[in-house]
């Protein structure tokens, strides 16, 4: 058999299949996340960026919580939701305890345009397993969507930053991410 076709078989039909030195690979499985944000733009756009992580896989997209629980009732959930708070007339802060009822085992990330201290003990008391700033680099998102062990636990409104000022981009920033945050500057005035 031709080397190509081994190579290719490995990858896509028997991920057990020894690799060329003569070992097993392991097979890492990707982190199934769902997108909640009324706003389609911003949500594509984060799922666009999101997806370019090699274990990170975008399964679906909502633009609100109804459409969320209604998926939820009938159908098993993803590893991670990324959770706006507000949606419109809807609060993705209602929808934590519903999502975490329905399915104990997917972690809620809060993911929102502004730091509230009232909100976050909130949502972590709900069972949240954080609460992220849509201004936080990209590598942090992906980071808290890798990561079941750092999830937050609440703390006292004392011990919190309040909002955060905007940092300057830096140079180097992607072309994607620089997008999204024209789209979100706007929104935190």
């Amino acid at each position: 058999m031709h080397k190509t076709a081994l190579v290719e078989m490995k990858t896509t039909t028997n991920p057990s299949f020894p690799a060329m030195g003569g070992t097993s690979e392991p097979v890492k499985s990707k982190v199934s996340v769902w997108l909640v944000d009324d706003n389609t733009q911003l949500r594509m756009l984060v799922g666009d960026l999101l997806a370019l992580e090699r274990d990170i896989e975008i399964a679906r997209h909502f633009s609100g919580p109804d459409e969320l629980l209604s998926t939820l009732a009938t159908k098993p959930g993803p590893d991670v939701i990324l959770l706006d708070i507000q949606m419109g007339k809807r609060n993705g802060l209602d929808a934590v305890r519903p999502v975490k009822l329905l399915s104990p085992g997917t972690r809620v990330l809060m993911f929102t345009t502004c730091f509230n201290p009232a909100w976050r003990e909130r949502a972590l008391l709900e069972g949240a397993s954080d609460y992220l700033l849509k201004t936080d680099g990209i590598t942090k998102v992906a980071e808290r969507i890798r990561s079941p062990a750092d999830d937050k636990s609440p703390k006292p409104c004392s011990s919190r930053r309040q909002t955060p000022s905007p940092k300057p981009l830096p140079a180097n920033c992607s072309s994607l991410w620089r997008r999204a945050l024209g789209i979100l500057r706007p929104l935190r005035n």
